[in-house]
Parts: C-alpha cells; structure tokens; sequence
C-alpha cells in the first residue's frame, strides 16, 4: 500500500500536466478539428510513407515509396529517421490523421512539460514551482507551435531540457553521465538535426564555466573526458544521420530548403504577429522581471544561477530581430538556408530563464515570509491568464482557419501558397479525410509542393537565384500535375524496396515520368537497367515509351559503405542501450 501511494505521488506531475495537455487541446478534440499548417503536409507525408513501409512489411530506408505521390524522392535518411519510423508506426496505432494529431500534441506537450519539470527537480526547485515552470513551459509558443501548425521544431523544443540537465550538471558536480549525455543528444539527433545543434550551443557556457570553476585539475580532466567520451558516442550513435547526409550531399547536388531573404527578418519582435505566435507579452515581461532579480541579487546568487541567466539572456538577444544578423549573414551566406530562424534560439532562453525564475520561488522567494508576497501571487495568476488564454486565442484562429478550409468551395488545381486543392474532384473534404481509415486520400487531396533535398543540376543557395528557379513550381509540374492529369500511371512496390511506374501508351516516343533519380538511384525500363538517365532541373526521370506497355522502376543502391555504416549504428545503439540498463541495475 505504501508504494502504491508513493507511486500516485511520484505521478502527481504527470497527471497534472495530462489534464493541462487537455484543455489545451479541448476544442480541436471537441470540434474534431485537424490543424494543419505550413509545414503539416511535409511531415504527414513522411510518417504516411513509414507508416505504409511498416503496415505491407517493405522497409525503404533511403526511398519513400508511399508517400509525396509516390515520387520515390528521399527524405526521412536525411530529416529524423528514427522518429519518422516511430511516428509512423504510431499512425497505424491511431488509424486516422485526427486521432494521429491529438495524440502527438498530447505526446509534445507533456514530454515538453515533464522534462521542464525534472530540469528544476534536479537543479532543487522545489515541487510546485517545478510544476509551474512545467506548466509555462508546455503552454509557450516553442512547444504550443506543433498544435497550431504542426512545425516540428517543437520536438526538440520538448526534448530539450533533458539535455540541458547535463549542462547544469557541468557547473554544479563539476562533471556529466557520459552515456546519459551521449543518449540524450542521439536521441536529439535521430529527431531533429537543428535542435540538436542548437542544444550543443546551449552547452558551451556551461561546458566553460564548468571547466574554470573546477577545484583541481583531476576533475576538471575528468569533466572534459566524460564529455569527450559523450560526443564520441553520440558520433557512433547517429552515423545514420550525419554519415548519410554528407555522402547524399557529396554526391548530389541537393535543392536545399527555402533560404530565407533576410535571417533578421525572422527574429522575434514587438508586432501582433510574434507577439502572438513567436514571445508573448506575458512570457516578455517574465523574462524582464527575472533579470531584473538575478542583476538586483547578483553578487548573493550561486554559480549556477548566475550561468543561468547570462546564457538565458545571450539566447534571448540573439533570437532577437535586431540582432545584427544581417552583418553575421555576410560573413556566413548559410545562415539564411541552414539556419533560416533565429527565433529558434528562444527555446535555449525559455528553458534557462524559467529554471533561473524556478529557483528563485525556491530559494529567494518565501511566499509566506516575503513583504511582496501578493504581488508575487498576482503576477503568478496573471502569467497563467495570460499564458493559456494567447494560447487559447491562437487555437481559435487555427480553428477559424480549418472552417474556412473545410466550407470553401475548392477549385481542383487551385495553387494557393504551392498548396493544391483536389477535394472536389475526389468529393471529399477536409475533415472527411482527415477522420477517414483510408490514410492516402488526404494525402492526395490535399497536395504541397515540396522540393526540399530533390537534386538539381547547378547549385542554388542564395533566396534571388532560389526564387528565379522556382523549385515549387517546377515540383507541381513535374511531380503533382502527372498525377492529377488524365495520363494514368499504375503503381507498384516491390519487395525488393523498388518503386515501379506501369503506363500505357498508344504511340511511340518520349514521356516524363513523377520518379525521382538520384546518383545511386537504380532505373529500370522493361526490366533493363538503364546506364544513362535524362531527368529534369528537379531530378523528375525523362524516359522513352514504346507502343503498348511500360515499366520503369527506382531503387536507391546505397554503397557497401553506406550499408555497413547503418549496421554500425544499430548494433552501438543495442550495446550502449544494453550496457546502461545493465548499470543502472548494478549500482541500484
């Protein structure tokens, strides 16, 4: 009996931030309402694709054979593999895109409230503002943003404070678990490149303070050891990721996504709009209040504190619009395709700069004893108001958003923001899809161009030679219209991992085809592999067709390296997997 109690207080956190999660997302459940945003169709077709990979036993690691219209591009090698894999076998699990949607907002927001919360648990906030700092956290735009718009920055924004546990422990013990370090930013990896870059940033400063704070020379040696020891681990555990990137890259050259004109133009700032989705008011005048306390108290805060709030403040200036980006842009031309966001230096500044306001209720503030006691309580009750209730309002615009998607009489073909249409012809909608069993007809009634990573014949980096390519028309014409166009195309996937494209033609001579060739990709026309493949400025195949009857397949051949890279990614993950559980057994 007394561990069933200790239990059900140990579970106290969850089951608060479950019913947060709920309310939070009670209208779109309510309302049977599916949000989908900018990049929604990006990711539902990658987890579409692992999804069907899984449900008819054919994997296709590098390939996606199910999803973009069956295009045969690659994609999830190159953006969160293993996550892409996870996310769809859940869509299996839930069967339907909605049922999908609500469980992923429940899965981000509480894994973003619950590593929030075990941030400040192990840095001695005591419960309840640890579960405050919870609450902020899974309530801000950083997290809040998978919900509205299904942007997946928000998975590494949930994942995040778990690895920033290990950049407190670098100033308080002087030291860092090496497997839960090389863990943590694996599992950051596999979900999000740019986070995990970004959450390797994040541990500079500590990294620093830690190693100039040291006592002698053993432990500072010690320190940096298990951190090397970490990153070495962490390399072998994303071979996957990194090892696939750079040999695709090398030997394609590979459109990459959308570089932005202006990297300061997508900081956060004042107007309606970022103080809505990007730092709200409330958020801003808690940020501002804190720092005001850490430099007011300055000399009397600990080590850590003080980390805290400097390197929350650095994040917070440089996710700020007027940051000289535009200086740093000359300097590094990439930022505006690799980087594209500063805002998303926020999520570093929301995670340090609520742990810093969590110690303060903790050690600096008594609510009982302190002579601003009220005032304290007021702005608490102000934050929540304010936090949920923008949240509360963004929701319903997205709401609004879907009812007007759903009710408008759809043009097929209509091209609003490389969004096409094709519910009419279907006889079909939005909402009917999105609670449809039948997974596919959202993804074909409801089409993106999307020719991130499709490989093209000159480089494009900079937005103005970017924007006269026009990759997002050349996609619909290449990949979308053959698709919608009266000339048919049958399908099939094979159990080799190939994609096969059968067609009929009534005369000789030459066709186009929605393929996507690669440098290691294999083409077969009739059986024959073809040597020498014509393709378009986006990678689309340009192959003869004779009389009657054709077929034309892809298949990605990775190199024997490449396989072997991949066999030595999984079996370090079941070895170091293994070796942590067994440890962790032993000393307990």
């Amino acid at each position: 009996m007394k561990n069933v109690k200790k239990l059900l207080h140990y579970m106290v956190p969850f089951f608060i931030f479950l019913v947060l999660a709920l309310v939070l997302i009670a209208y779109p459940l309510i309302n049977k309402q599916t949000y989908l945003g900018v990049d929604s169709l990006f990711h539902y077709n990658r987890f579409f694709d692992t999804a069907m990979q899984i449900k008819h036993h054919q994997i296709s690691y590098f390939q996606s054979n199910y999803g973009f219209l069956q295009n045969g591009r690659m994609l999830n090698a190159l953006y969160g593999p293993v996550v892409a894999y996870i996310g769809g076998f859940l869509l299996l699990i839930c069967g339907t895109w909605f049922k999908f949607q609500i469980v992923t907002d429940l899965i981000v927001l509480i894994v973003a409230a619950l590593g929030m919360y075990k941030l400040c648990r192990v840095n001695e906030v005591a419960k309840k503002p640890a579960i405050f700092m919870g609450f902020l956290y899974m309530y801000s735009s950083t997290i809040v943003q998978w919900v509205t718009s299904q942007q997946f920055t928000a998975f590494g924004a949930a994942l995040m404070p778990f690895l920033m546990i290990y950049a407190t422990s670098m100033v308080r013990r002087h030291d860092v678990s090496v497997w839960g370090l090389a863990i943590t930013m694996s599992i950051l990896v596999q979900t999000h490149l740019m986070s995990s870059v970004i959450g390797a940033l994040g541990l500079i400063s500590f990294f620093i303070v830690g190693l100039v704070t040291a006592e002698d020379k053993a432990q500072r040696l010690r320190m940096f050891l298990h951190t090397f020891y970490a990153a070495l681990i962490t390399i072998v555990l994303t071979i996957n990721v990194w090892f696939n990137l750079l040999t695709v890259s090398n030997a394609n050259r590979l459109l990459p996504v959308y570089p932005v004109p202006s990297v300061r133009t997508h900081g956060y700032n004042f107007n309606p709009y970022s103080l809505l989705n990007i730092l709200k008011p409330t958020e801003f005048l808690l940020f501002v209040g804190v720092l005001i306390l850490v430099f007011k108290n300055f000399r009397k805060l600990d080590r850590l504190t003080k980390t805290l709030a400097c390197t929350g403040l650095g994040f917070l200036v440089i996710a700020w619009s007027h940051f000289p980006w535009t200086a740093l842009e000359h300097v590094m031309p990439s930022l505006n395709y690799t980087l594209q966001f500063p805002k998303r230096f926020l999520v570093l500044a929301f995670i340090f700069l609520l742990l810093t306001f969590g110690k303060f209720l903790t050690s600096e503030i008594n609510a009982d004893k302190h002579p601003y006691a009220k005032l304290i309580k007021a702005a608490v009750v102000v934050l929540i108001m304010g936090s949920a209730g923008l949240d509360f309002y963004s929701i319903h615009q997205r709401s609004e958003s879907y009812v007007a998607l759903q009710t408008k009489h759809h043009r097929n073909n209509a091209n609003q923001n490389s969004l096409y249409y094709y519910f009419k012809k279907h006889h079909r909608s939005v909402q009917k899809d999105t609670q449809s069993h039948h997974l596919n007809y959202l993804m074909k009634d409801y089409v993106k161009a999307t020719p991130d990573y499709l490989p093209v014949k000159k480089t494009i980096k900079s937005n103005k030679k970017y924007e006269k390519f026009n990759p997002y028309r050349r996609y619909y014409r290449d990949f979308i219209h053959p698709n919608h166009a009266n000339r048919y195309f049958d399908r099939t996937v094979k159990a080799d991992g190939s994609l096969q494209v059968a067609w009929y033609a009534g005369r000789a001579g030459k066709i186009q085809l929605p393929l996507v060739k690669y440098a290691d990709t294999q083409v077969k026309y009739n059986g024959k592999v073809l040597k020498h493949v014509k393709t378009t400025s986006l990678g689309a195949i340009k192959s003869k067709s004779k009389l009657g009857l054709n077929r034309v397949s892809v298949r990605y051949m990775p190199s024997f390296t490449t396989r072997l890279m991949m066999v030595i990614t999984w079996v370090a993950w079941i070895v170091f997997v293994a070796w942590g559980l067994l440890r962790k057994i032993k000393f307990n």
